[in-house]
């Protein structure tokens, strides 16, 4: 499975979770608003059971106003009235009490109540008014009767008052309990995300990590190695194989491009060889000391001789492997000189200043120092040239013409000074190759009227 469709999977199901949280959240924003509704409601309800109270109580003081002042006729018209306006309300007030009453045993308790608020009411407007009109003076019996109905109306009342507060409470201890869920719902799954997100998320990146520590290792190898191609399994069907892929794809075709070219390089220079030795073999057979042509000839085949061979040396470089050991710099310089075979010891002066050891093939770094220190007297002005060793580094140095180009200019195969009638343009490369293999650098300043070439070891 590719690293695409696994993090598309891993988003959705993220993807996923997250919507059944949003999902929560809302069912608990409906759900506490239907408990609020609830509570609301039997908030206001309580409130209105609460004015029955007050009815109650009015009938009992219009009851005792009328007996105590039964012979104002005015007063007991007034109590009446009020009376009569009390039960208008009252009525008003039955129809909302009923309407937003929960249950049954909740509705029988509030018919109790209104039976006797309108028992009350009813002894109030016929039975007490027509006795009073009668001149009957026995009224007491109608006190102790609204007395008995308000204190039973009352404990009733109570009870309703009772059971709308335990009802009350309830719902907020459903309330509570129900965001004490919610919370702890919202808690576990914000955990149970977090964890996936990390094990998915670790997950992939260790996938990743140890498909690019892999191909990392085959590319190790590849220069390591001089292999052709990233010879390391990172499975299949991923990213990173279709890179590694394409990419051996790409290898192989250099790779048989540079083949191509060596084998054509080597063929070359081999079919040289051959009639350049016969030349060679035929011109000394023929020369004679005043013949100039003849030497001139020799020349040549000596120059074309010389071409192959820092050719095929150059080519060597492609798939050198080094051979690295510990020697001292005066080894190697003493090494490359022996190999110029100079004539005039005088043209060249050597300060060791600093006998320090180096770790490098030395082979290769003789063949460094030899094109170095043969460039020096080549183009020197003046003699002799001046090898300097010291604090980690080699300096050559010739008085001779600016160069008219950066080093970056003749390091490249084939390049020289425009009136440069001598070399190939080939030392300075093979030079630049075998210190870049090395990890060596080379620089170049012009000072003093002084060419000075510069090898840094560290």
């Amino acid at each position: 499975m590719t690293i695409r469709k696994r993090l598309l999977i891993s988003f959705s199901l993220i993807l996923f979770i997250v919507t059944f949280i949003v999902g929560v959240f809302f069912y608990t924003i409906y759900n506490l608003n239907s408990i609020n509704y609830q509570q609301s409601h039997r908030y206001d309800q309580l409130i209105r059971v609460e004015k029955l109270k007050e009815f109650s109580n009015s009938y009992s003081w219009i009851v005792l106003d009328i007996t105590t002042d039964f012979d104002k006729l005015k007063i007991v018209d007034e109590r009446i009235n009020k009376a009569e306006i009390l039960s208008k309300s009252l009525s008003n007030l039955k129809k909302e009490i009923l309407d937003n009453s929960e249950s049954d045993e909740e509705n029988k308790n509030l018919d109790f109540i209104f039976k006797n608020l309108n028992l009350m009411q009813k002894l109030i407007k016929n039975d007490l008014y027509t006795s009073i009109i009668a001149r009957n003076n026995n009224l007491d019996l109608y006190n102790k009767t609204i007395e008995e109905l308000n204190i039973q109306t009352q404990k009733l009342l109570f009870q309703e008052i009772k059971y709308l507060q335990k009802k009350l409470t309830q719902t907020n201890k459903k309330r509570n309990e129900f965001l004490d869920t919610i919370k702890l719902e919202l808690v576990v799954l914000f955990t149970v995300l977090l964890l996936i997100s990390l094990v998915i998320s670790s997950k992939i990146i260790n996938e990743i990590k140890n498909k690019l520590d892999k191909l990392n290792l085959g590319v190790l190898q590849l220069f390591k190695n001089s292999e052709k191609t990233i010879k390391i399994d990172i499975g299949k069907n991923n990213e990173l194989s279709i890179i590694t892929n394409n990419l051996n794809s790409f290898l192989q075709k250099q790779a048989d491009i540079i083949s191509s070219r060596e084998e054509l390089l080597r063929n070359i220079s081999h079919e040289l060889k051959t009639p350049i030795a016969k030349g060679k073999f035929i011109i000394e057979k023929l020369s004679s000391k005043d013949d100039q042509i003849l030497k001139d000839i020799n020349t040549v085949f000596y120059d074309i001789e010389k071409l192959t061979n820092k050719l095929l040396e150059r080519d060597k470089l492609n798939f050198a492997v080094l051979k690295i050991s510990k020697f001292k710099v005066s080894s190697v310089i003493l090494e490359a000189l022996s190999k110029l075979s100079i004539e005039n010891e005088s043209r060249v002066r050597v300060n060791i200043k600093n006998d320090f050891y180096i770790n490098a093939d030395f082979y290769y770094l003789t063949i460094v120092f030899k094109n170095l220190f043969d460039n020096a007297i080549k183009y020197a002005i003046e003699f002799p040239i001046e090898i300097q060793s010291n604090n980690d580094k080699v300096c050559i140095k010739n008085i001779s013409n600016k160069l008219s180009n950066d080093l970056i200019y003749y390091i490249q195969p084939f390049t020289r000074e425009p009136n440069q009638v001598q070399g190939h343009g080939l030392g300075l490369n093979i030079v630049s190759k075998i210190l870049n293999l090395h990890g060596f650098n080379l620089e170049h300043e012009y000072k003093d009227n002084y060419n000075i070439f510069k090898i840094l070891f560290k």
